[in-house]
C-alpha cells in the first residue's frame, strides 16, 4: 500500500539573472531563471536600442540615466532579475604576469599586485581595478607567479553604478570575450534549454555567456569579491561571539537571581524557589541557544574556508589537464575525500611523466603525483603506434 503524505512538498527555489554586454557596436540583454543547479528558461533575449548619447564606442558615458532606462525597460517587460552580470570591452583590459615572494598574505599579495601593475602603466594611465589567479607554471624557488587583468576603474564602477540605479546587484564585470568564449564552451548548461530559447539567446552571445556565469562562476571579476567574501565571514564571526556573551549575560544574570533569592530569604518560601529555579534553567538554556548558534556560525566559516581551498585547488589541477602537453588524453578524473585519481592515455611514457612534473609543481598535495601504472597496449588505429595507459594517484591538502 502507498502512503500520500499530506504535508506540503517544499518547492525548490527559483532565481533570475541578466547579463548586459556593453559592446563597441551595440547593446545587448539576456534574462535567464532556473534553479540554483542549472538554468530551464530565457526570458529575454534582445538588441537593445538605447537613446543616443548614453554609451559610446562600448563606455558607458551617463550611468545613472542608463540605469534608470533599464530599470524602466525591466518593468514594462514584467522581469524580475536579481543579479546583473556586466561586461566590459576588452579592448581596454590589460594582461600582466607578476612575480612575488611567495608566503604572502592575501591581503599584501592584492596590495603589492595593484601597485606593481599600476606602477607598469604610463603615469597618464587611470587608476585600475584588477583581478588575478596563480600562474601554473613552474615558477622560481621563494616566488610566485600570478596572471593578472586590469581594467579603469571609472569604467566598472559606472557598470556598477548602472546596476544600482536599474534596481540590480551587480555581481560580476568582466571582458566581453570572456563571456563569449563561456557560451561556446557550456553546452551542458545551454542543453537544459528549450531548442528555440536557446537559439534566441545565442544571437546575443556575450550578454548569454554572462547570464551563464551565475551557472558557472570562473573567470574574471572586477569587482572586489575577495574583500566581500572577508567581510561576509568576519561579520559571521562578529555576530556569534555577540550572541554567545549575550547568552552568557542571561546565565550570569539568571545565577545573580538565585544567590539574591537565597541570600535575602534564609528560609525562602516554595513559590520563590521555584521562580528562583525556574529563572536559572531559562538563562541556562539561553545560553545554550546562544553557543549552539556560536557553533553553527563557527562551522559555516570553516566550512566555506574548504570550500575557497578546495575550489583553489580544482582550478590548479583542472589548468594543468587542459594545457597538458600533446600526447596526452585525459580519461578521467576522480576525487574521494582527500585521495586524488587521474587516468588516460599517453603516446609515449615519457608525455606520462611529463605531466606528473607539471602537477607535482602544484602546492596542493599533502602527497606529491605518482605513476603506479604505466604500461604499453596494442594500438586501436591502423598507425601501428603504441598507446600508452596510465594512472596518477596524489592526496590533497584538503578533500570532501
Amino acid at each position: 500500500m502507498r502512503w500520500t503524505s499530506w504535508l506540503p512538498r517544499s518547492r525548490p527555489r527559483r532565481f533570475s539573472v541578466l547579463g548586459l554586454d556593453v559592446g563597441p557596436d551595440a547593446c545587448s540583454l539576456v534574462v535567464l531563471s532556473g534553479s540554483p543547479s542549472q538554468p530551464d528558461g530565457v526570458c529575454c533575449a534582445e538588441r537593445l536600442e538605447l537613446p543616443d548619447g548614453l554609451v559610446t564606442d562600448g563606455e558607458v558615458l551617463q550611468s545613472v540615466v542608463l540605469g534608470q532606462w533599464l530599470r524602466a525597460y525591466l518593468e514594462a517587460g514584467d522581469y524580475q532579475p536579481e543579479l546583473a552580470y556586466l561586461s566590459l570591452d576588452s579592448a581596454c583590459v590589460s594582461n600582466h604576469l607578476v612575480s612575488l615572494t611567495a608566503g604572502l598574505s592575501p591581503d599584501d599579495v592584492a596590495f603589492q599586485l595593484q601597485a606593481d601593475v599600476q606602477s607598469v602603466l604610463p603615469d597618464h594611465a587611470p587608476e585600475m581595478c584588477i583581478d588575478y589567479s596563480l600562474d601554473t607554471e613552474a615558477s622560481p624557488a621563494g616566488e610566485q607567479r600570478y596572471l593578472v587583468q586590469a581594467a579603469p576603474r571609472l569604467r566598472v564602477e559606472a557598470l556598477q553604478r548602472v546596476a544600482h540605479h536599474a534596481g540590480l546587484k551587480a555581481a560580476v564585470v568582466e571582458p566581453r570575450h570572456d563571456a563569449a568564449q563561456r557560451t561556446e564552451q557550456s553546452h551542458a548548461l545551454v542543453g537544459h534549454l528549450p531548442q528555440a530559447s536557446a537559439a534566441l539567446a545565442l544571437q546575443c552571445d556575450e550578454a548569454f555567456g554572462l547570464a551563464l556565469r551565475a551557472w558557472h562562476d570562473e573567470g574574471t571579476n572586477f569587482l572586489p569579491h575577495r574583500e566581500n567574501t572577508q567581510h561576509v565571514l568576519r561579520r559571521a564571526w562578529l555576530l556569534g561571539v555577540a550572541v554567545c556573551a549575550m547568552g552568557g549575560a542571561f546565565l550570569a544574570a539568571g545565577f545573580a537571581i538565585v544567590m539574591t533569592s537565597a541570600a535575602d530569604n534564609k528560609q525562602p518560601s516554595m513559590t520563590d524557589v521555584r521562580v528562583s529555579a525556574r529563572a536559572f534553567e531559562d538563562a541556562q538554556k539561553a545560553h545554550m541557544q546562544a553557543k549552539a548558534q556560536q557553533d553553527r556560525y563557527a562551522e559555516q566559516v570553516r566550512w566555506l574556508k574548504a570550500r575557497q581551498e578546495l575550489q583553489s585547488q580544482s582550478l590548479q589541477w583542472s589548468r594543468v589537464l587542459s594545457h597538458a602537453a600533446h600526447g596526452v588524453w585525459v580519461a578521467s578524473v576522480k576525487q574521494q575525500g582527500t585521495r586524488w585519481t587521474v587516468q588516460g592515455e599517453a603516446l609515449s611514457s615519457k608525455h606520462a611523466q611529463q605531466l606528473v612534473q607539471q602537477l607535482k609543481v602544484l602546492d596542493i598535495w599533502a602527497r606529491a603525483p605518482e605513476l603506479p601504472q604505466l604500461q604499453v597496449i596494442p594500438a586501436l588505429s591502423t598507425t601501428g603506434l603504441p598507446v600508452w595507459q596510465f594512472r596518477i594517484e596524489a592526496d590533497l591538502k584538503v578533500g570532501v
